[in-house]
């Protein structure tokens, strides 16, 4: 991991509340649209970006307003198609139209926290150039519970 990115990590004194918070993508964007909190749990380290920011994949973090990174979670792209896999071993990518996801994850519950950001970072399809990492940033609602309204500007907030 790049001195940068890790420099970003903000550690965590475990066991302490956790909210376990439900991304929907609908109508090509993402919200947040539930909130529950567990009173306490220890959650896994956040997963290390072999490359930092110029890592290929698919990642969801929960980030102070200053950029520091609280727990990453690493994660197949849940936009691109699925894999099939053939009797002999062969794979496939399949496209599928879109529809709606619906991702569940876990943040710590401490002061400080105020976004959720999901990133992908795909590899270029051969001929294209690189694009960069595109980064959706959903302010995190500090209200527990489900249904949270809409907010101009992408964020939610009840």
């Amino acid at each position: 991991m790049s001195t940068e990115n890790q420099s970003r990590l903000i550690a965590v004194r475990y066991p302490c509340p956790v909210r376990r918070v439900t991304i929907q993508w609908s109508r090509q964007e993402w919200k947040i649209v539930k909130q529950v909190l567990v009173p306490s749990m220890t959650l896994p380290a956040p997963d290390t970006l072999p490359a930092g920011a110029e890592s290929l994949g698919f990642w969801i973090e929960a980030v102070d307003g200053k950029g520091g990174i609280y727990q990453r979670e690493v994660m197949p792209d849940p936009l691109l198609g699925m894999e099939q896999f053939a009797k002999g071993g062969e794979m496939t990518r399949l496209n599928h139209p879109p529809h709606d996801i619906a991702l569940e994850i876990l943040v710590p519950d401490v002061a400080g926290i105020s976004e959720v950001h999901l990133v992908s970072n795909q590899k270029p399809q051969d001929g294209a150039t690189a694009s960069g990492p595109k980064r959706t940033v959903l302010a995190l609602p500090r209200e527990i519970g489900g249904d949270i309204p809409d907010h101009p500007g992408g964020g939610h907030q009840h």
